[in-house]
């Protein structure tokens, strides 16, 4: 990026941490701009989701991405965009994701309030869904490039499945 262009803060410890980075170099932004990629619980099977452990692998990363969203707005001010990138797969459900699939869809679901919501502050708020074991980092540049960039500011609301078609036929959240 050059110092004409607006700084963008990725935030979270998600696996997709080093595919947006990726992505983001070179696309030019122009307002500032946080991405949210949480981490999200490993797969397991129904029987070992325990209490104990529902509330930490689904309670912990709700709680961090909400930090992670509050830090942003503090940034955003005055507009902006907040992004959030997501795996595909537990958005979709997938066998032994049920931990996953709360946090996933606990963000989702999060990001369309938050879009309506952060509207009348002139902050965008979408969704990327990517496949996590193969990041079509090239398709991610693009889409963070509309986003950030300039006329991203029509865009609020929107999920964007980058997947390379493995999500055909299947109904969204």
């Amino acid at each position: 990026m050059t110092a004409a262009t607006a700084t963008v803060r990725v935030l979270g410890d998600g696996a997709l941490v080093p595919a947006v980075r990726a992505a983001l170099d070179g696309v030019a932004v122009g307002v500032p701009a946080a991405i949210v990629v949480p981490a999200v619980p490993e797969p397991a099977p129904l029987a070992a989701l325990t209490d104990e452990r529902l509330a930490t692998d689904v309670g912990e990363a709700l709680d961090a991405v909400l930090a992670h969203v509050q830090h942003a707005l503090n940034r955003l001010h005055g507009g902006g965009r907040l992004v959030f990138v997501l795996p595909h797969a537990p958005l979709m459900a997938a066998s032994g994701c049920a931990a996953a699939s709360a946090v996933t869809n606990g963000v989702l679901s999060m990001a369309r309030t938050l879009a309506i919501e952060l509207a009348r502050d002139v902050i965008t708020v979408n969704v990327i869904a990517l496949d996590a074991s193969a990041p079509a980092v090239p398709a991610l540049a693009g889409v963070l490039a509309g986003l950030l960039g300039s006329g991203g500011e029509a865009v609020t609301g929107q999920e964007t499945y980058l997947t390379g078609g493995t999500d055909l036929g299947r109904l969204r959240p």
